[in-house]
């Protein structure tokens, strides 16, 4: 990045921080003078304190003054009103950051922008594909007729499937949801626990539970929520022969085949991960990595922030100080769409609560307001440059 901007970065941090000392606000107002979009924003930002929140909703999409379930001055996206602020902060930080860089093209480069833009990519929604117990195979998306609603053993709700109780359940048997790239969807297991798919995702589970055991496969990413049982454990088998053991508890499962890593979070309750001889106990906030590819796999226990590795199952990208190669992921995953790269980036990005509802076009241009990279968008191809 510039040098100057940089320091309209740094300046502006400190500005949002209420930190500035009296020789960096005057610097500070220099550059305000020297950019008039960035004095815009500094004036709006001073003069109404609820500016930030209510700025961030419109960004976001949504109708501030309609909103009644969050009253003003406390969460927009069920964080705390530090988190959000914070979030914010950073948000206006590389936005003031972004203003310089934009200020610094030309003409011709933004028409350049709008060719590069020309092909926009709608966001991921519900959709998975359902294999039944009797082989009978359900396509689930978003124009869901109510007229499915009479297939045996299911119930059918938008963006979820609710399988009958153990004790409604006649025959035996197994059944899988996939959702594709692209998309996501929520089950509600036979014992009345639930599993959100994100893309590209799978769990394979018997009609009933055994006795001793509820016994689950999965790969890809899901967030269960599991109703406690104290008789019989609840048991979610992964790639490698890992596996997670909880009675109840809310957690989140990050599997994908092409990942070196798999990643189990938990939220709330109690979780133990076993991987060959090897077993960890986890409590609330903390995080366990098996890697999956080395020729010795390593169980690795961490604190993180739980609204960074589980915010999508409520709608949100959320990456902080991320490589741009997990954020592409991500977004090839959700988007269903092909990344390639015409060079290495190595600078780390971070973005806090964006919607996923968002078309592709609107997240690339906020990564791209860092000055570090471009995108071109081609059918269902991004290409990566600087």
């Amino acid at each position: 990045m510039n040098p100057e901007s940089e320091r309209i970065e740094e300046l502006f941090r400190l500005f949002i921080d209420g930190n500035l000392t009296e020789l960096q606000r005057i610097e500070l107002q220099g550059y305000l003078q020297k950019y008039p979009e960035l004095n815009a924003l500094y004036t709006e930002l001073g003069d109404d304190d609820s500016f930030l929140s209510r700025e961030w909703a419109d960004f976001a999409g949504f109708d501030w003054t309609k909103s009644k379930e969050i009253p003003e001055r406390k969460t927009y996206f069920f964080l705390s009103s530090t988190q959000l602020v914070a979030g914010l902060a950073l948000f206006f930080a590389v936005f003031a950051a972004g203003w310089f860089y934009k200020n610094r093209l030309g003409e011709m480069d933004s028409l350049t922008r709008k060719e590069r833009y020309k092909n926009d990519i709608n966001a991921g929604s519900n959709k998975a594909t359902v294999t039944l117990a009797d082989g009978n195979l359900l396509f689930l998306g978003d124009t869901l007729l109510s007229k499915r609603n009479g297939i045996p053993g299911v119930e059918l709700s938008e963006g979820q499937i609710t399988y009958l109780s153990e004790k409604e359940q006649k025959s035996a048997g197994f059944n899988t949801v996939r959702t594709p790239a692209g998309g996501e969807y929520r089950v509600v297991l036979p014992d009345g626990s639930s599993a959100k798919l994100n893309a590209a995702s799978s769990i394979h589970f018997p009609v009933f539970f055994g006795r001793k055991q509820r016994v689950v496969e999965i790969q890809g990413e899901v967030y269960f929520d599991v109703v406690s049982d104290q008789a019989r454990p609840f048991v979610v088998k992964l790639p490698n022969r890992a596996q997670i053991e909880v009675l109840g508890t809310s957690f989140n499962v990050k599997a994908y085949p092409d990942d070196t890593v798999i990643n189990t979070t938990l939220e709330r309750g109690s979780v133990k991960f076993k991987a060959g001889e090897d077993a960890l106990l986890i409590k609330s906030g903390e995080q366990i990595q098996l890697t999956t590819q080395a020729a010795n796999p390593v169980l690795l226990k961490r604190k993180v922030v739980l609204n960074a590795e589980t915010s999508w199952k409520d709608g949100y990208f959320n990456f902080e100080n991320a490589e741009l190669e997990t954020i592409m992921k991500e977004v090839a995953r959700w988007y269903d769409v092909d990344v390639e790269y015409k060079t290495q980036i190595t600078e780390q990005f971070s973005i806090l609560m964006l919607p996923r509802s968002f078309s592709i076009s609107r997240l690339l241009e906020l990564l791209e307001l860092t000055g570090h990279v471009k995108f071109i968008i081609d059918g269902r191809r991004i290409t990566v440059m600087t």
